[in-house]
């Protein structure tokens, strides 16, 4: 095969990735420059203004890619990384996608740390790190990360996106709090599983961990494990920040409350949403 340019690339292709049924004309030009831009290690508009070759190996791969997502694999999974807050993460098949509405979390955490320094933080059930790396780097004050998860596979993404990003944390292979050393933290942040099995959502979300999704009563298991045991792990006025569900607002305020946390209140994301509520320990 002769050297393709780089327009006759995206006219071969770009029509090709709305096989996939999930995808509509808009997402997938958007999800094709994202591929590009992948392949190439350069932006869209340098990609635009430079127009390059591609060469055999670089088709080859733009092909593997596009039948995978054809077959429905997020982008994430096929590249191995995904941006969070504006930095690239390392990932598997064994964390969850990071998403655009979980940097509410870092936002909230931001403001919260110009009211009251934040030194300690306990990133519980972590995935790939992403809030807790995050927040350190976005959070000076943090001298203390521990990040935890379930999954040794886990872990090691974890192990390898603190060494991109030249963090140091303690880590933990543990359900929870279960292996977990008695501390105390200024703040809990958490990220569980809080989806019900008979949930219609978690048909967009058939190839990630079931694990990381799914949570008994009605999805809120988990959160009410983290609820229930957080206050033994948090200083004095500490506060937890735990991610939810856009319909479980009540539902996560009377957990909070049933196990005596104070100042419980609740965070909207862009879409208007309830996504995240803070509890503060008495």
């Amino acid at each position: 095969m002769d050297e393709l340019s780089f327009h006759q690339i995206k006219i071969f292709f770009q029509d090709k990735l709305i096989q996939n049924p999930n995808l509509n004309k808009r997402e997938a030009v958007i999800e094709f420059n994202q591929i590009l831009q992948f392949i190439f290690k350069m932006d869209y508009a340098k990609l635009l203004s430079q127009g390059p070759q591609v060469k055999k190996r670089q088709f080859q791969q733009i092909e593997k890619i596009i039948n995978l997502r054809i077959k429905g694999t997020p982008l994430a999974y096929i590249f191995k990384e995904w941006d969070f807050y504006g930095r690239k993460f390392f990932l598997n098949k064994s964390c969850l996608i990071p998403r655009p509405d979980t940097e509410l979390m870092i936002d909230i955490l931001k403001k919260e740390s110009f009211k009251k320094e934040i030194k300690t933080l306990l990133d519980l059930g972590s995935g790939s790190g992403v809030i807790g790396i995050t927040a350190k780097l976005e959070i000076p004050s943090i001298d203390k990360l521990v990040l935890t998860d379930i999954s040794k596979r886990c872990l090691k993404i974890i192990k390898k996106n603190l060494f991109i990003h030249n963090l140091s944390a303690d880590i933990y292979l543990s359900d929870w709090f279960k292996k977990l050393p008695e501390q105390k933290f200024d703040v809990l942040v958490s990220n569980p599983p809080y989806i019900a099995r008979d949930d219609d959502h978690l048909n967009h979300l058939a190839f990630e961990p079931r694990r990381a999704l799914i949570a008994n009563n009605h999805g809120l298991s988990d959160i009410e494990t983290i609820l229930k045991n957080g206050v033994n792990f948090l200083s004095n006025n500490g506060k937890l920040f735990i991610e939810h569900g856009y319909n479980q607002k009540q539902n996560v305020q009377e957990i909070f409350k049933r196990y005596n946390y104070k100042d419980v209140v609740s965070f909207k994301d862009l879409t208007g949403n309830y996504r995240i509520t803070k509890g503060v320990r008495k």
